[in-house]
Formats: C-alpha cells, sequence, structure tokens
C-alpha cells in the first residue's frame, strides 16, 4: 500500500508538472538555452534544443525571470503564461542569426498545406538535379524531356500554372509556356538550403501563377563559421560527372558565400528490361545504339555568390548574384521523329539557356506603429534563350532566339498585435521581350518569322496584397488574406505580310483580386483537421497570346488577342496524425475548379483552317477560353518508426481532370506510390526504395497534344516501378560517402509525358567533404 500511494504521488508531480515552450516571436521558432529563474527560491533551469523547459519548481505567484543573450529580457507571473508558450523578442541581430526572408512564408511553415525538404535531406538525396528534389514530396510528379532535366507537377499544376520563386522573386516569366518546362536546371541543388512546396492558398502571398501552389527554393545563406563545402558525384547510366565547391568566408564586415559547379552529362543509356512488352518503343535505330540514346549529353555551369552587410543595428542588406549557363542541347524528342524512315532532322536543339539573376534585399527590423519588421526588395534577371533546327534536305538552318529582361520591386511587412499578424504589402514587375529570328546557311542569313512578336513586348505587373494569421482561439489557426492584382500586356507586330493576321499590335488589361481562407483545427494533441478555400488565378502572357508555333508541323499556334485570365477555385481538407511521433501520417483530398481555363483548339485564320508554315500546310490552333474544368485527388504520406533504427514510409497520389466538355485535361499524371525502408545510425543510412506509377491510357491524354501521346504506345504510358537501393556514410562531421544503385532491374521506362527514355541501372557515387 505504501509503494503504491508513493506511484500515485509521483504520478500526480507529474501531471501539475507545466511544460513551456519558448519561441521567437517573429519566427516562432523554438528557443534554445534560455535561462529561465525567480528570486523567490533561487531556482534556475534552461530550455532544451526544442525550446521546452518544465516549471513545476515554480510557484504560480512565482516573477519568472526570462533571458536569453540575443533576446530582450522578459519578467513574467507564472500563472500569466498563456497556451503553456512565452515568446522573446529579438533585441540585437547580428550577421550570424539573421535571415533576409520574406516573413508571409512563415506563416505557412509547420501548417499541413505546407512541405519542406530542408538541407540535411537534400543533402541525401544524392542528386544533381533539383527536380529530383522534389520527386518524394507529397502531391508532386515529375515529368522528363531531357537528360538532367525535369518539369515538376503539382496536382496537376505544370510549367506556366504553377509557379516557382527563387530567393523571393518569382522565376516564371511571361515566355513561360503551357507544355513541359525544364527551368528548374537552371537551380543547382548543390546551392540550395530548402526546398519548399505550398499547397493552395498560395496566390495572396505570391501572386500570379499560383493556381494551385507555389514551390519556394531558397539559396544557401552567408555564414561566419560555414566553412567550405566540397562536392563530387558521377552516375554511370550517363556517365554524368558533378562538381561543386561553396564557400564561406568574412570580408571587412560583411560575411559572404560563394559557390560554382560544373556538371556534364553524357549520354544517357536507358533501361534493357522491357517488362511493358513493347520492343521498339523508344529504340529508334536511327539514334539509339545499344540502349544508349545518342546526342542526349550536355554541359552546365552555374554560379552564385551573396554578402550580408549590417548597415545599422537593426537593418541589413543582402547581394545576391547568379549565373547560370549551358552548351547547346539537344531535342532528342524530335531528333528521334522519323519521315520515310530517316531522321527527320538534321538538327533540333536549344541553344545556351543563360538566366542571371542580381537582387538587393533590405531587411528592417525596427517596430514601428505600421511594422515589427519590413522587407524591401530590389531585383533583375537576364534570361536568354533559342531554338535551331535544320531539316533533311533542306540546307536552311532555322533558329529563333528570345532575349528577356525582368525588373522586379517588392515591399513584405509584418506587423504583429498580440495574437494577430498582419502581413501586408506590394510588388511591382516590368518584363521587356525581344524575339528575333533568321534562316542561315553558310555566311548566307535570310528573313524568318519569330517565335513572339517582332516589334517587341512589355508587361506590367502590379499588386497589392493583406495576410492575417490569427491564433487567439483554443486550438484553432485561422489564416485570412486577399490581393488585387492588375497586369498590361502590350505587343507589336511589324511583319503582318507572312502570316496575315487581322491585327498589328495587342493591348490587354486584365484585373484580378484572389482570397483565401485557412483554418487548423488540433481536435487532439495526435490529431490536426485542417481545411482551406482559396482562389488563384493567371495572366495569359506572351506566349499564350502573341506565339507562332508548330510543335509537329501539323498544326500551328496562332496569336488570339481575346484572351482572359484562367482562375481557380480551391477546395481542400485533410487530416495530420502524429501517435508518440512512432506513426505519422497525412491525408489530404482537394478539389480544382479552373475557370476559363486556357487550351489549345483548332481554329480558323481569315475564314481558312489551315494555312502554310515554315513550308508546310498546317492546320491553324489557336489558344482558347474552354470554359472549365475539374481536377480532383488525394495525397497520403506516412511514416512509421518501427524500432529506434528502423523506419518505414511512403506517399500515393491519385488525381482525375477533365474539362466541362468531358474531355481530358492536359498535365494530369497517372497515380504515383513511393515505398522506403530506412536503416539508421550515427554514421550510417541505408535506403530501400520502390517508386511506382500506374498505367496512362491513351484515351486520357488530351486532344491538344501537350501530353505528347506521340512518345508513348498505341495502349499509353505503360505502369513501371523501379527498384533502388542507397547507403549513406558518415565517417565524421566533415566527411561523407553516398553510394547507390537506382533502376536495380534495369527496367525500361518513361515517365508520363516524357520524350526520352529514363535512366536504366545507374550507379552512383558522391563525395562531400567540409573543411
Amino acid at each position: 500500500m505504501k509503494y503504491i500511494l508513493i506511484i500515485l504521488i509521483l504520478i500526480s508531480l507529474e501531471i501539475s508538472a507545466q511544460k513551456i515552450t519558448v519561441r521567437d516571436i517573429i519566427t516562432q521558432h523554438p528557443i534554445e538555452g534560455v535561462s529561465i529563474s525567480s528570486k523567490s527560491n533561487n531556482i534556475g533551469i534552461t530550455s532544451d534544443s526544442k525550446g521546452f523547459s518544465k516549471l513545476n519548481l515554480f510557484k504560480s505567484t512565482d516573477t519568472l525571470l526570462v533571458q536569453h543573450l540575443a533576446y530582450q529580457r522578459l519578467r513574467i507571473l507564472k500563472k500569466d503564461i498563456q497556451n503553456n508558450t512565452i515568446f522573446l523578442v529579438l533585441t540585437t541581430h547580428t550577421l550570424d542569426n539573421v535571415e533576409i526572408t520574406d516573413s508571409k512564408l512563415n506563416q505557412f511553415k509547420g501548417e499541413s498545406i505546407f512541405t519542406k525538404v530542408n538541407a540535411i535531406k537534400i543533402a541525401n538525396v544524392q542528386s544533381a538535379q533539383t527536380s529530383d528534389l522534389l520527386e518524394k514530396t507529397i502531391g508532386l510528379s515529375i515529368q522528363k524531356s531531357q537528360n538532367g532535366g525535369g518539369s515538376p507537377n503539382l496536382r496537376g499544376m505544370e510549367a506556366n500554372r504553377l509557379l516557382i520563386i527563387v530567393d523571393g522573386v518569382a522565376l516564371n516569366n511571361t515566355i513561360f509556356r503551357s507544355g513541359h518546362l525544364q527551368n528548374t536546371a537552371t537551380i543547382n541543388p548543390f546551392f540550395l538550403n530548402t526546398a519548399e512546396v505550398l499547397f493552395g492558398p498560395a496566390a495572396v502571398a505570391f501572386g500570379n501563377g499560383a493556381m494551385g501552389g507555389a514551390i519556394i527554393f531558397t539559396t544557401k545563406r552567408p555564414k561566419n563559421k560555414g566553412g567550405h563545402n566540397f562536392a563530387q558525384q558521377f552516375e554511370s547510366s550517363s556517365r554524368a560527372v558533378f562538381t561543386s565547391l561553396t564557400s564561406n568566408y568574412k570580408i571587412g564586415k560583411s560575411i559572404n558565400i560563394s559557390g560554382f559547379s560544373i556538371k556534364s552529362f553524357g549520354d544517357l543509356k536507358m533501361g534493357k528490361n522491357r517488362k511493358h512488352g513493347f520492343s521498339n518503343w523508344g529504340n529508334e535505330p536511327t539514334i539509339v545504339e545499344k540502349n544508349i540514346q545518342k546526342k542526349t549529353a550536355y554541359q552546365q555551369v552555374d554560379f552564385f555568390h551573396k554578402t550580408l552587410f549590417q548597415l545599422t543595428k537593426n537593418n541589413f542588406l543582402l547581394i545576391n548574384s547568379q549565373f547560370s549557363t549551358s552548351s547547346n542541347i539537344n531535342r532528342f524528342d524530335k531528333l528521334n521523329d522519323l519521315k520515310d524512315e530517316k531522321n527527320k532532322y538534321i538538327y533540333w536543339y536549344y541553344g545556351p539557356q543563360k538566366r542571371v539573376f542580381q537582387s538587393l534585399r533590405l531587411k528592417n527590423y525596427k517596430h514601428t506603429a505600421f511594422s515589427s519588421e519590413a522587407v524591401f526588395t530590389a531585383a533583375f534577371q537576364d534570361i536568354k534563350e533559342s531554338r535551331h533546327k535544320q531539316k533533311r534536305g533542306t540546307n536552311l538552318l532555322n533558329e529563333r532566339t528570345e532575349s528577356l529582361q525582368i525588373f522586379d520591386l517588392k515591399t513584405d511587412i509584418l506587423k504583429q498585435i498580440n495574437k494577430l499578424k498582419i502581413n501586408y504589402g506590394f510588388d511591382s514587375r516590368f518584363q521587356q521581350l525581344e524575339s528575333t529570328a533568321k534562316l542561315s546557311f553558310n555566311d548566307n542569313i535570310y528573313y524568318n518569322t519569330s517565335r513572339y512578336p517582332d516589334g517587341g513586348t512589355n508587361v506590367l505587373n502590379n499588386a497589392i496584397y493583406i495576410q492575417l494569421n490569427y491564433q487567439g482561439l483554443k486550438n484553432i489557426d485561422l489564416l485570412l488574406g486577399t490581393r488585387y492584382n492588375v497586369n498590361s500586356l502590350s505587343s507589336r507586330f511589324q511583319d503582318t505580310e507572312t502570316i496575315k493576321l487581322p491585327f498589328n499590335k495587342i493591348l490587354v488589361e486584365n484585373k484580378s483580386l484572389s482570397s483565401s481562407a485557412q483554418m487548423n483545427y488540433k481536435v487532439s494533441k495526435n490529431l490536426i483537421f485542417n481545411a482551406s478555400i482559396s482562389n488563384g488565378f493567371r495572366n495569359p502572357n506572351t506566349d499564350d497570346i502573341g506565339k507562332i508555333f508548330s510543335k509537329d508541323d501539323i498544326s500551328v499556334i496562332l496569336p488570339n488577342d481575346q484572351l482572359s485570365p484562367e482562375r481557380t477555385f480551391n477546395f481542400e481538407t485533410g487530416l495530420v496524425a502524429n501517435f508518440n511521433k512512432q506513426i505519422t501520417f497525412q491525408l489530404q483530398v482537394f478539389q480544382t475548379q479552373i475557370i476559363d481555363a486556357i487550351e489549345r483548339r483548332y481554329a480558323e485564320l481569315n475564314n481558312n483552317d489551315s494555312i502554310i508554315y515554315d513550308g508546310e500546310m498546317m492546320k491553324v490552333m489557336m489558344n482558347q477560353n474552354i470554359g472549365r474544368a475539374t481536377i480532383s485527388g488525394l495525397n497520403f504520406a506516412y511514416n512509421i518508426n518501427i524500432t529506434k533504427t528502423i523506419s518505414h514510409n511512403g506517399s500515393i497520389n491519385i488525381l482525375k481532370g477533365e474539362t466541362s466538355d468531358n474531355l481530358p485535361l492536359a498535365h494530369i499524371p497517372p497515380k504515383n506510390i513511393i515505398s522506403e525502408l530506412n536503416y539508421s545510425t550515427r554514421k550510417h543510412l541505408i535506403s530501400f526504395s520502390i517508386h511506382y506509377n500506374g498505367i496512362k491510357k491513351a484515351e486520357k491524354y488530351d486532344l491538344s497534344g501537350i501530353d505528347n501521346l506521340e512518345e508513348a504506345t498505341q495502349i499509353g504510358n505503360p505502369s513501371w516501378y523501379t527498384l533502388n537501393l542507397k547507403h549513406k556514410i558518415s565517417v565524421d562531421k566533415k566527411l561523407t560517402f553516398i553510394s547507390g544503385i537506382y533502376n536495380i532491374s534495369d527496367t525500361h521506362y518513361k515517365t508520363f509525358g516524357s520524350g526520352i527514355s529514363s535512366s536504366g541501372r545507374n550507379f552512383s557515387l558522391s563525395l562531400h567533404i567540409k573543411f
């Protein structure tokens, strides 16, 4: 009886112990090493790495002194602590702890509609392709049209319907097309600190193009004691070699980080085991030899640099420079086209894809009546793209070049009033496009029609937004917001004779209002329910309105100056469960209604349904607002910690998309499943995974050709799976080896929409050194 009484007393003491968390009032991050003491009993405790402290040693009437070197001291009665949380305010920001990022993104962090791939996960992926970092993310799939590239697809939103942010600035631009884009290849994964995916209510925070979500990339920040990092990787299937060096250093009163990377891809070898039964699929003898896809090799060079200054006590300036360029990149899915059993094209390649990025970001921490912190951004991008092709039987090389300059000005402000956080701001973007073309033979140059209006295009976008995050309700977190956007586009055609358009200029102005509401309700300590309603928009860009282009020499896309914005209405609900961190799962069910969806349809020009273009008679097509389309689906992800060293995780994504007239919608990938078993110790991580994609039936491909049915089989894209094994060895804190065998069974397959066969069995070895 005596022992039972003692046990009951101990249990009651444990229950009565008040466990609190100490957090940064701005970032909400837990603070380690916070001292909590009281003069009444001379007791002192310190918060752990998760910001936790137990206050059972203090009386409810004790006045607690809460202090940390980097934060303002706080005196508070124990009984006045609300929601078991103490918030501290930074007093002195230093170069080592400041992060110049948009505060509006912090409102999504920790929510169920937000997924983050941090620096550790990035290092573990063992890939020089940024798209591969996202492949295991819930709701995402990757389409590949070139060796080393990848076009992310977020719940059926791809290319110009998916917003991509790099260091606070949109990568999307006025020539982002509706097909598959490989632009993420210009974002080097060796330079990344985080890759974050935001579902649903992203249009309020980030604006034009975030129709169903956004992908946010953040490069590494300068660190005073960050040291130097060297990485090298080899992949056998393409004989690819990647080398990267990043270095942190201090110059005067500034801290800096610089990075340089070279990626060299050889010709990609596809899988030999054709479980699908199609012996000739992707195996054109004119360009494939012993399963090696010829002319898929290319090289890429990337550079980035950041300098961080502390101007005053509360002001920090970040200078960010990035540069990326490549060699010529052959378009394999055109070089494998046949005419009279011979290659249709002698040449079909993209010229060097160059991207120059420069930004200045000023962060101000001074507390005023209107702000708790503010970020001001000025950015410039210079982008150059070109396409070059020559058909067999002709002497003329057809060349089209695009030169685009983008200027951004942004202001993002955070004001906190008790439990209400208010984010508001404005952004302005101006884009200037020059599109040129020529036909060349030896030293002779002849006239050619340009891809976009040859008189130039200007695009101006202005927007204001406000976002409210209220945490004053018990167990409920609310996030509300709205954005107003005005977009104008002007283009001029100098040549109106070659293709007799009924207009010589395009003047379009569109206004959009987007709003969102999101709720997270903590049902219990193990279960969180979430729901969100939002609408997004995408203004038609130059590629939608002014493009003249043929993909297949059967039809030609012509300009349409009557397009209006695409709009979406998104609804999502889900559950997140966490059972003592042993079993966690997340289930999200969503539906997106696309209103005035822009799709290619057959049309007429001057009462003619066909015209001559590039020497061929072709059917006329135009982008048109087709009415409505619906995307529905579910995402499920789970993680099970079987033991302290063994865990199992996986994800399932299912999607369906149709237009209002019951036709298949483009960009809808088949169901995919990823299952992974991990064994982890202090020095070793062994991972075995299975990646499965279901069949994409031919009748489910879109009619306009964006899904590339011509690159599939007669039944569509067959189902496939790969088996993969990876081993990471951390020799010490400075030296790491990662080896892997991917597609162990050497399966032949193509990812949905792809014009190139995926890698066969691939042995990969990488080395990471810190010094």
